[in-house]
């Protein structure tokens, strides 16, 4: 099948009903496997900070450290996303997510053994490359599988069960680590790996039929450009902001992405098409996701380490805390059903990221001894208007991306979450923590003996440990001291949070359409002088077709 799409081979209403609801079960069925992919790949994302401080106590790992056990993930999958849905539609989309899925559940494996706190890092970096290849892979399947009229209502659904992992994810993460231990949030993903390629059986192979080159040059530069910057970010703190390790680092990453963006706009097939950016709706809606997510990504990096260190409460119930945004989140995805038909994209984000600034703001309230319910209350205000924002901008990128490029356009989707989750645990967490570190020096200085103070500077976590050896009165002082300094720091990483959604609520009013396309983007509204003129991408024309096991 050469010119025609599995949306065609599903779909095509041209025969009797039984043979059409036959049809819809099957796309429902593989739209049910897409997202159960993708839930385990967001919910890996969260599901380890309710485990920081048992990891923080059994590796001895500070601060910087536990940054690197979250966002080595997402560094790693950001890095990659993009080459990962070009492999896919070169290669195969199907293939890329199996290939994926595997990788994933190796390296969640090898997650669950470390020794060290340096393991376990690289495994979380070896997750990261395995969602690289599997996530852009899932949305253009459904692109392809799903035609434009039935395709917003499939990404609500992907969206509202991709966003549960990332909601329930703490919660999950509590459970296991106060009745197993931390490793068993990674013992969690390989039923669920398992699940996802039993599922393949019933997915179609899909690729673009048109045989283009691998930007490896590309990948190199982009991930090495991410992982300098972001090394510099959450280094910086510790090692100072001026000495040579970090402004090599952040130069150099600096560097090697402008070269990255110098070498993709030379090249006839590169792995960042520049040309997208020509769109007002899908720069618009990348730089939107982007934002959105390194404001909200604090909450779930700091509210469970709140919960625990500073309440003393149980991992259990710092996830439980967290909960109430999933079925917020859902009923956000089913309120933006309503209102991008009626007031349009541009306003349905403008609105959510409103209302998401308000629930930010509740946290930015936070004391030591803050009722649980407040932050509850934060938390369901920001998953309503989370939930409304991320369909409505998904949406709205992927039809601005012929479906030739679905993979391409997907990996952008999801580039734009992870830079965001990347940048927001690294720039909010920096400046928590070199926040929380002055505060706490100053407070106890004269109490304890530098290398003490530092060692709390250093991290929170350690202060339970330091203190008990400590006399009574000191101890003490030095606890609140800590739990108060930690506390400040965290207000004011908020307030900065809400101020990235602020962003993202300009650059929507700014770039954002007012409605929604009704038909697929074609590659010649983007960039007339590189595409071949037969692509009818609104159609599906090009992406080649191979039915489920065919190789």
């Amino acid at each position: 099948m050469s010119s025609s799409t599995a949306e065609a081979t599903i779909g095509t209403p041209d025969t009797g009903p039984d043979v059409q609801n036959g049809r819809k079960l099957r796309k429902n069925v593989i739209l049910g496997f897409l997202s159960l992919s993708t839930f385990m790949i967001f919910l890996d994302g969260t599901v380890v900070n309710t485990a920081l401080p048992a990891i923080a106590r059994d590796f001895g790992a500070n601060n910087s450290v536990l940054q690197w056990v979250v966002n080595m993930y997402s560094l790693i999958l950001a890095g990659l996303l993009l080459v990962g849905g070009s492999l896919g539609d070169r290669f195969g989309r199907r293939r890329a997510l199996a290939g994926g899925m595997v990788v994933f559940g190796l390296g969640a494996v090898g997650a669950a053994l470390a020794e060290d706190s340096t393991t376990l890092v690289v495994m979380r970096g070896i997750q990261g490359l395995g969602a690289a290849f599997a996530l852009p892979s899932t949305l253009s399947i459904i692109t392809d599988v799903f035609p434009r009229t039935e395709r917003a209502k499939a990404i609500i659904i992907w969206t509202a069960i991709g966003s549960m992992g990332i909601a329930v994810g703490p919660a999950l993460g509590g459970y296991l680590v106060d009745e197993i231990s931390w490793s068993a949030v990674f013992w969690l993903n390989i039923p669920v790996v398992v699940l996802s390629l039993i599922g393949l059986k019933f997915i179609p192979e899909s690729k673009d039929s048109r045989r283009r080159p691998i930007d490896y040059a590309g990948a190199v530069l982009a991930t090495g450009g991410l992982l300098a910057v972001v090394y510099g970010i959450i280094q910086g703190g510790e090692a100072g902001w001026t000495s040579g390790e970090i402004l090599g680092s952040l130069i150099g990453g600096a560097a090697l992405l402008a070269l990255f963006a110098i070498v993709e706009a030379r090249s006839s097939h590169p792995m960042l098409p520049l040309h997208y950016f020509k769109r007002a709706d899908f720069t618009g809606s990348f730089t939107v996701i982007m934002l959105f997510f390194l404001g909200v990504v604090g909450i779930f990096f700091f509210t469970t380490q709140f919960y625990q260190l500073v309440q003393g409460r149980t991992a259990l119930v710092a996830g439980l805390a967290l909960t109430p945004v999933a079925p917020m989140m859902i009923m956000g995805t089913g309120i933006s059903s309503k209102t991008v038909p009626s007031i349009g994209p541009k306003f349905t984000i403008v609105t959510a990221g409103l209302i998401v600034m308000i629930g930010i703001a509740v946290f930015s309230q936070l004391e030591v001894d803050t009722a649980i319910w407040i932050p509850i209350v934060g938390m369901m205000i920001f998953g309503i208007g989370f939930g409304m924002a991320m369909p409505t901008v998904t949406d709205t990128i992927m039809a601005s991306v012929p479906v030739n490029d679905a993979g391409v356009g997907s990996a952008m989707n999801d580039l734009s979450r992870e830079l965001g989750f990347v940048l927001g645990v690294a720039i909010l967490g920096s400046l928590a923590a070199s926040l929380y570190r002055t505060n706490v020096t100053d407070a106890i200085s004269g109490l304890v003996p530098d290398g003490v103070s530092e060692a709390i500077g250093n991290s929170i976590g350690a202060v339970g440990s330091i203190a008990a050896e400590l006399p009574a009165d000191v101890a003490l002082v030095v606890t609140e001291s800590a739990h108060a300094s930690f506390v400040d720091a965290l207000n004011i990483a908020f307030l900065a949070a809400a101020g990235f959604v602020g962003l993202g609520i300009v650059v929507a009013l700014a770039l954002v359409p007012r409605r929604s396309r009704s038909v697929q983007a074609e590659l010649e509204d983007v960039s007339s002088d590189s595409v071949p003129a037969e692509v009818e991408s609104s159609s599906g024309a090009g992406a080649e077709s191979v039915p489920a096991g065919a190789d």
